[in-house]
């Protein structure tokens, strides 16, 4: 995932400096925005969303960020002002059904899999599921996360801890399935110190 560079100085970083030149109308600061970052946000919508929709809300975050940019702040730091972006997104998506596939049906197709798991990321509480994307798929730390979203880092936490919690109740057919692959849900996360106990299903 692309992470800002450290400021040196009174040198912004690279997002940092583009993001100020998309508020002063600059096109080319846009494009390399969208170069570095279509990617990381794509992936994060992909989790909830089939990918024609993944790829519509992506848009959609750059397109706020656009109308964004007049109101940031350089003290804070891009990653935190775009991925506060995309979880207010991932918040107004409509809480959905955890899908019924059958255990034979789960071993036998990895597609069948992705459904399921898909669904039950939907399912999730809005405030928990934007929780768990920003440090499951986006790879944030708790703290860092918990920036994204606006509240507090003991919130953050207690958000994902019930994501998970969630998860593994919905997809218990999944997690007892030899052919279990965690990879969909938790793909390595390295959250640092902060990090909730146990594993994402």
């Amino acid at each position: 995932m692309p992470v800002a560079a450290p400021r040196s100085g009174t040198q912004l970083a690279p997002d940092s400096g583009d993001l100020l030149l998309v508020a002063a109308g600059d096109s080319a600061a846009l494009t390399r925005l969208v170069t570095r970052w279509c990617q990381p946000v794509y992936a994060l919508f992909e989790r909830t969303r089939e990918p024609s929709a993944a790829a519509e809300a992506a848009l959609a975050t750059f397109a706020r960020l656009v109308t964004a940019s007049p109101r940031y702040a350089p003290e804070l730091p891009f990653p935190s002002f775009l991925w506060g972006i995309a979880a207010k997104l991932i918040q107004e998506e409509t809480t959905g059904d955890v899908l019924e596939i059958r255990a034979p049906k789960l071993a036998e197709s990895a597609a069948a899999r992705t459904a399921l798991v898909r669904s039950a990321i939907a399912a999730l509480p809005p405030a928990e599921r934007a929780a768990f994307l920003l440090t499951r798929v986006a790879r944030l730390p708790v703290a860092q996360a918990a920036e994204a979203l606006g509240v507090p880092v003991a919130e953050a936490r207690r958000r994902l801890v019930r994501a998970l919690e969630h998860l593994r109740a919905s997809l218990v057919p999944l997690l007892e399935s030899p052919t279990s692959p965690a990879s969909f849900v938790a793909p390595g996360a390295s959250g640092g110190d902060d990090e909730p106990s146990g594993e994402a299903p």
